[in-house]
């Protein structure tokens, strides 16, 4: 009986030695590069030795230790997987809120995205008046120009699916209204509110992704489609319907299911054109070489009309009905209003395409 004792002690020394080398194991060996994990970052690097300042090498080395130790992306993963699959709670409720129907929205870090949508929080009257007072400026340049301005906002995901939201708040105007609003009252410039359009469209199909923080490629054309209808009030542009393509479908996961690190996937549904692309790629010319901006063009030489999109992660999806309906499209990934640039590309029309949850960009 005391020999069987010893050994079970022999055992349970062997096995705690065992699990706390493991981490350093798995460390030694990079048993986990493989592994993915929600830190959309690159992990800290050994740090070199610094004889001269040894206090210095070990905090970098502590940095170090925190980000690599071994099993850190197996037991976050776990953790994960429980919270979400298990007890259905998100385990970064400030990153990540799971809605009903399986629908995952951005939390509170994302630019207090929810007390936007639900009317929590609000422009001061300085504010409007600093953004109506640079608004008007823009116009009137333009229009010295003899180019056409358009502004579009695209409603938070939260804003067009309340009711998929887990929580239920009284309805109050919200910022995006009370922007538009005093605009309207102040200027005469029509912001195109495009959760106007897209709400009665919702019978048609999901409209946003369910696992990502962005519209679907059928709610994309549906704005798109809203675009032109307020550009045809100013010229006579052929509009894309529905007919041109046909609806495919394929499973993917999204932007916010990737940040918990989840292998779930929705049913994505994709508009495939019916007809022959002729789309150009044009080159970037070498103004941009100096800027730090994303920018892409195309030209489509069965169109007229040259367009100029400011732009978000949004107008991605834009893209290609764009392409279809102008001669020319140039995007710029930036909200920064640029005359020098804007006189280099000498368009015929400037868009600028914001997201509901930043509006402070506005």
């Amino acid at each position: 009986m005391q020999l069987k004792k010893k050994h079970i002690d022999k055992l349970l020394i062997l096995s705690f030695l065992v699990i706390i080398m493991l981490p350093s194991l798995f460390q030694i060996t990079k048993s986990e590069e493989n592994i993915s994990n929600t830190e959309n970052r690159k992990k800290d690097e050994f740090p070199k030795i610094k004889k001269d300042n040894l206090l210095i090498f070990k905090g970098e080395l502590e940095s170090y230790y925190k980000d690599n130790f071994g099993l850190k992306n197996t037991l976050s993963n776990a953790y994960l997987q429980f919270k979400y699959t298990v007890l259905h709670e998100s385990p970064k409720p400030e990153k990540v809120i799971i809605g009903k129907d399986d629908f995952l929205f951005l939390g509170k870090k994302f630019s207090n995205v929810i007390d936007e949508s639900f009317g929590k929080k609000f422009f001061t009257e300085k504010e409007l008046i600093f953004k109506k007072e640079r608004l008007l400026k823009r116009k009137k340049w333009l229009e010295d120009q003899k180019i056409a301005f358009y502004i579009a906002i695209v409603p938070n995901k939260h804003t067009l699916y309340k009711e998929n939201f887990p929580f239920k708040y009284s309805y109050k105007t919200t910022r995006k209204e009370q922007l538009i609003d005093f605009m309207k009252g102040e200027t005469n410039i029509e912001i195109i509110d495009l959760e106007k359009h897209l709400r009665p469209k919702k019978d048609k199909g999901i409209l946003f992704r369910k696992l990502d923080s962005h519209w679907s490629e059928l709610g994309a054309f549906y704005a798109y489609q809203a675009i032109i209808d307020e550009m045809n009030k100013d010229f006579s542009i052929e509009k894309l319907t529905l007919d041109s393509y046909r609806i495919e479908s394929n499973e993917t996961g999204g932007d916010i299911s990737a940040m918990l690190n989840i292998s779930d996937t929705e049913r994505y549904l994709t508009l495939e054109p019916n007809f022959n692309d002729i789309i150009i790629k044009i080159d970037t010319p070498g103004f941009y070489t100096d800027k730090p901006i994303s920018e892409s063009r195309y030209k489509n030489p069965k169109k007229s009309l040259k367009v100029l999109l400011f732009r978000d992660s949004f107008a991605s999806a834009l893209i290609p009905y764009f392409n279809q309906t102008f001669g020319e499209c140039t995007y710029i990934w930036s909200q920064n209003f640029d005359k020098e640039l804007i006189l280099n590309e000498k368009p015929d029309i400037v868009i600028m395409e914001y997201i509901e949850r930043y509006l402070e960009r506005f």
